[in-house]
């Protein structure tokens, strides 16, 4: 009896979560050391590591637990006595979107190492010859598909592994049949292959003869990117509109797409870029099918090439597989702009813009919010707020920058946590002793706590948190107006009552002093000044009479702001 062994990694993240495969390794040592290596990432959960040992009697693989790490064990799987069903039934069910997608995900380490794809693996006999001499990749995928299958059915791995080993058979035959008997069509270099698609659409089994005849002309092409240039060179040739031309586009938008499923493949399309904001920008470029984007100016030509039938909405597949990228960079943790913040700033807000402003099925916005909401909360770890403060010229320009993040950050909790840091900065000794004897003039030192306030205001933060910030700077403001004696300056000296409280208000009114406590004692020294002998002797005057109406004014322009504050 042969047997073929291999070594599965299993993760339980939680006690109410199921196991499931992270990853298959040849060697024993390899695979115990990524078990301790994925627990040390996953300190609540649990891991195992399973000896495959595939019995070729029985036609399927033997578990024996080698390694356990972690408060759960794996269980083993109750008796189930269930009858397997796939939904694949016949070999024309493996050329079906689902199930190509599912041979990608379970060999994609072979296919990525042959540079091949799944569409060529069922119309190519030599690429089938490969996969069965490779060893253990075509019974790990059957068994990686196996387990899947049964953990949510009431039939065991077992039913599973007999049922998909007879549906590979039946397609493995069926393409050494079809090679033998020369039905599988070539494609020459010579003959156009719009001339091929007009004459295999005449016929019958159009799309497998189709795709059969793409991926012998694939054969040649060696790496991805060369499958990519192939494809559109294909495109290129079909001609004006027509049903040939939709059907055969069809199928290459098909294959296009399969080829940038695997992340070889999309890098061959967007190119290496330097870092995560880079490939978001091309990616968005392409999505929106713009060929003439600055961010694709140094790609490869064949992401123009792309660009150009996704902007004319000619492969709707690929632009599929392009959202699905692109949301999926989005949530990575990765830093858009490593080497500078207010670059990253900048990007992430200008691609929340371009895509939350402009919704598309493909690309869903509550699915965006989340991602950019997520993104946002990696912008409040300590450190970044660290690297965003340095080399700020003076507190006030600390302020200023941790306010100016509340516009590039999403998600109500990132913002409530924003307004935690900022409400520690202005409470701290620092801020506090710039702000009360800093440099310059009280008044100048009031005016940037009243526009910050302003800011915050105009912000879109939670209710509670927009209201505390508020009035934190202005207890800071009248901190200084205290402390300076700003407001009794004015009220000093022989000048006429109305003149003095006109003084007052326009402090609060200018700009100059925060709304809240600050604006309202300026305004209540102002009125006493008005009701006073002197200033109603002064109202009775042509020329109080003035000054009591421009005073007015101002009184009705505070009015908002208090109400705000």
């Amino acid at each position: 009896m042969a047997a073929d062994t291999h070594f599965e990694v299993f993760l339980k993240k939680n006690r109410k979560a199921p196991w499931t495969l992270f990853e298959a390794q040849d060697d024993r040592e390899a695979a115990i050391r990524l078990a301790h290596g994925v627990f040390a990432k996953n300190k609540t959960g649990s891991v195992r590591v399973t000896k495959e040992v595939y019995d070729e009697d029985a036609r399927t693989f033997r578990s024996v637990p080698i390694c356990e790490l972690g408060a759960e064990k794996f269980a083993a799987d109750e008796e189930k006595d269930g009858t397997a069903s796939l939904p694949c039934l016949s070999p024309e069910d493996l050329s079906k979107p689902h199930a190509r997608d599912t041979i990608r995900r379970v060999l994609t380490a072979w296919f990525e190492r042959l540079q091949a794809l799944p569409m060529e693996l069922l119309h190519r006999p030599d690429l089938v010859e490969k996969l069965e001499a490779s060893g253990t990749d075509l019974q790990g995928a059957v068994q990686k598909v196996a387990i899947a299958s049964a953990r949510d059915s009431d039939a065991d791995v077992h039913g599973y592994v007999k049922q998909l080993n007879e549906l590979v058979q039946m397609a493995l035959t069926r393409i050494y049949q079809d090679a033998r008997a020369q039905r599988l069509p070539d494609y020459p270099d010579s003959k156009p292959f719009k001339d091929i698609a007009s004459e295999i659409h005449a016929g019958d089994q159009r799309a497998y003869l189709l795709r059969a005849a793409m991926a012998n002309r694939l054969k040649s092409a060696r790496k991805y990117g060369d499958k990519l240039d192939a494809l559109l060179d294909m495109a290129d040739k079909l001609g004006v509109e027509g049903p040939v031309r939709d059907f055969a586009l069809a199928e290459i938008d098909n294959y296009a797409a399969e080829v940038i499923s695997f992340d070889a493949g999309m890098t061959a399309l967007l190119g290496q870029c330097r870092d995560s904001g880079e490939m978001l920008e091309r990616l968005t470029c392409l999505f929106d099918g713009d060929p003439g984007a600055e961010a694709i100016n140094y790609a490869p030509g064949v992401c123009k090439r792309m660009a150009r039938y996704i902007g004319k909405s000619e492969v709707d597949a690929c632009r599929s597989v392009i959202a699905k990228a692109l949301l999926a960079e989005l949530e990575r943790p990765k830093r858009l702009r490593p080497s500078s913040l207010s670059e990253e700033l900048r990007l992430a807000r200008e691609l929340a813009q371009k895509l939350v402003m402009s919704p598309d099925s493909l690309l869903p916005t509550d699915a965006l919010i989340k991602a950019f909401a997520a993104r946002s909360a990696r912008l409040l770890h300590p450190e970044t707020i660290d690297e965003l403060l340095k080399h700020a010229r003076d507190p006030d320009e600390e302020v200023e920058r941790l306010l100016a993040l509340e516009e590039n950050i999403v998600g109500e909790t990132n913002k409530q946590k924003l307004a935690g840091f900022v409400q520690g900065l202005l409470g701290s000794q620092t801020v506090l002793g710039w702000y009360l004897r800093g440099p310059g003039k009280p008044l100048e030192r009031l005016a940037s706590l009243t526009a910050h306030q302003r800011r915050v205001l105009k912000g879109h933060y939670p209710a509670r948190e927009k209201a505390e910030l508020a009035s934190a700077i202005d207890a800071l403001g009248m901190k200084i107006i205290d402390e300076s004696k700003i407001l009794n300056a004015v009220e000093a000296g022989d000048r006429p009552a109305l003149d003095k409280a006109t003084g007052l208000l326009r402090l609060a009114t200018a700009g100059a002093l925060p709304a809240g406590q600050c604006a309202q004692d300026a305004q209540a020294r102002a009125l006493r000044h008005l009701k006073s002998a002197a200033g109603a002797s002064e109202a009775a005057t042509a020329e109080g009479k003035a000054k009591l109406k421009q005073i007015q004014t101002m009184l009705v322009q505070l009015a908002p702001r208090a109400k705000a504050a």
